[in-house]
């Protein structure tokens, strides 16, 4: 697990490598803690983790718990001032002030999705090593929110084949899986998703490549 959890800043360290601003989510992570904040690290970092290869990407991204999401706001508008808070309609983003082709850096989404809130109340597991701490999703959770953003609409065209390798990655990454909660999981997703995520581990484990 201290490997798994070392992942987590080797990713922040390469994305600084690319992005002179570029934001540690395990010092997100611990402000949230010692506020007692209700939150979950998703996004490529948490992808860091399950898959053990660490990657640069731009943002940190978390689901906040409901009655915390206030709370965390002001945490990360007193810690990272120097970003441009953005009220958006389901979760905020606080953006680099300098010229940037993508100027997200934190993002915490609001755990008003079915699913977001499973994972945040029940589908987490806290991770410790030393003194720090993270709460990331099951894997299953990994599992059925990459499945969400593989099938959602409103990501771009040019993401479809990122995410379906992300999620191929992560069936790959852990031999038992819980299918029970992978069915429950996926009916959040919409009804009848537990059956196509089923599926779809099913082709990956094939060998199978899957376009969703």
């Amino acid at each position: 697990m201290k490997e798994q959890i070392e992942n987590l800043q080797k990713s922040f360290e390469l994305s600084s490598q690319q992005i002179d601003d570029a934001v540690n989510p395990l010092e997100v992570a611990a402000l949230f803690e010692s506020k007692n904040v209700s939150y979950v690290l998703i996004g490529g970092h948490m992808l860091s983790y399950y898959t053990g290869t660490a990657r640069a990407t731009v943002d940190v991204d978390f689901i906040i718990g409901g009655a915390d999401f206030e709370r965390a706001s002001k945490v990360i508008n007193k810690a990272y001032a120097q970003f441009k808070h953005n009220n958006r309609i389901y979760h905020v983003t606080y953006d680099t002030k300098k010229q940037a082709k993508d100027p997200e850096r934190i993002d915490l989404v609001k755990d008003g999705f079915p699913l977001f809130k499973a994972v945040v109340q029940k589908y987490c597991v806290t991770l410790r090593s030393k003194n720090q701490v993270i709460k990331i999703p099951t894997i299953e959770a990994a599992i059925a929110l990459k499945f969400a953003a593989s099938i959602s609409p409103n990501r771009g065209d040019e993401n479809k084949p990122i995410d379906n390798a992300d999620l191929m990655r992560l069936i790959r990454a852990t031999p038992n899986l819980n299918e029970q909660a992978l069915l429950a999981l996926g009916e959040l997703v919409y009804s009848g998703g537990g059956k196509e995520l089923s599926a779809v581990i099913s082709d990956v484990r094939q060998g199978k490549i899957i376009s969703l």
